[in-house]
């Protein structure tokens, strides 16, 4: 159920957001810095690839505004060898964008264009750049050269610097209405069961690629053992510590994130006393437990050390994640 835009595919909740960015090409009033805004797993660099394409092809197809996929400049994006073409990324995931690999480019921003087009320069995540990295950019988000873009996306929750916020216009990328997800999402993995399709939505907060990744990697299990955990520390059947070691050695912020979740709901619960307002159905039973001995108090204070500890890891602070997870799950345990 993805549409074919020119020689793009696009997943149909791109749609509008193409619009829009194909309108700004058409009134020649697409700013030279643009912000693609969004949660992971919506598809924000197809976004991105399809405008730069779009730049920097030599006959766009008219009036979808759309690279022609046969031009020598096409062919040249198309091969990984455009010249006019930048990339700003990490070295590795989760490091940050350091000011050396800003400064690389800047000659090549200061050159002329080898192909007479546009250049552009593709930043990803622009929520990876460090204060140096953000502050050697500036001169030429402010004054950049004739016909040269930057198009930069910003993966939520990690904030964007505002000095580079503020030199962009941004596009918010939304996730699309559950409903209209999942015949996609059965179209991506034909094995799901209709219930696996509902949990993994809910899981990856309504992102259709996110959700498909943790369909095709066996998250949904990863987040039952998450539940089997917390329950059984609260019955003692296993320790704080234990549970933290074995967290540790996972990717530690969807757990967190997921575990969120449930605080969110027990919250809900307390606060309404209404079952039909928990989002997560399958950990109801667990919730309303906790829900008539835990202190509403204690429930908040666990719920902002579960979020400042979250942050924390998307700003790579350094952190004894062990320390961290001891505490957290402490405070789980004293609930009840």
């Amino acid at each position: 159920m993805a549409n074919m835009i020119g020689n793009m595919e696009l997943p149909f909740w791109l749609e509008s957001s193409w619009s829009q960015v194909q309108q700004m090409l058409t009134d020649d009033r697409l700013p030279h810095g643009l912000v693609i805004s969004g949660m992971l797993g919506l598809g924000k660099r197809q976004l991105a690839d399809t405008l730069a394409a779009s730049l920097l092809c030599h006959a766009p197809v008219m009036p979808q505004q759309l690279a022609c996929g046969q031009c020598k400049s096409c062919l040249l994006r198309q091969s990984g060898s455009h010249p006019d073409l930048k990339y700003l990324q990490p070295e590795a995931e989760g490091k940050a964008i350091l000011v050396d690999m800003v400064r690389q480019i800047q000659p090549w921003l200061a050159a002329t264009s080898q192909q007479g087009g546009a250049k552009v320069v593709l930043i990803e995540p622009a929520n990876e750049l460090n204060a140096n990295a953000a502050n050697a950019l500036l001169k030429n988000l402010e004054e950049p050269g004739q016909n040269t873009f930057f198009i930069l996306l910003h993966h939520w929750p990690k904030p964007l610097l505002p000095t580079i916020r503020s030199r962009c216009q941004v596009h918010t990328v939304l996730a699309p209405a559950a409903e209209q997800v999942q015949p996609w999402l059965a179209q991506q993995v034909p094995e799901a069961k209709a219930e696996q399709l509902i949990q993994v939505q809910q899981m990856a907060h309504g992102a259709p690629l996110l959700a498909a990744d943790y369909l095709r990697h066996d998250a949904p299990a990863q987040r039952h053992q998450t539940l089997v955990d917390l329950t059984a520390i609260l019955r003692n059947q296993i320790s704080v510590s234990e549970v933290a070691e074995s967290w540790a050695k996972d990717p530690l912020p969807r757990r967190l994130d997921w575990w969120l979740q449930w605080q969110q709901d027990l919250i809900k619960l307390q606060q309404t006393q209404d079952s039909q307002q928990v989002i997560n159905q399958d950990v109801v039973k667990l919730l309303q437990a906790i829900a008539r001995k835990a202190e509403i108090k204690a429930v908040f204070s666990l719920y902002d050390d579960t979020l400042q500890a979250l942050d924390s890891l998307y700003q790579r602070r350094n952190i004894n994640q062990q320390l961290m997870l001891e505490k957290l799950l402490y405070g789980w345990y004293q609930l009840i």
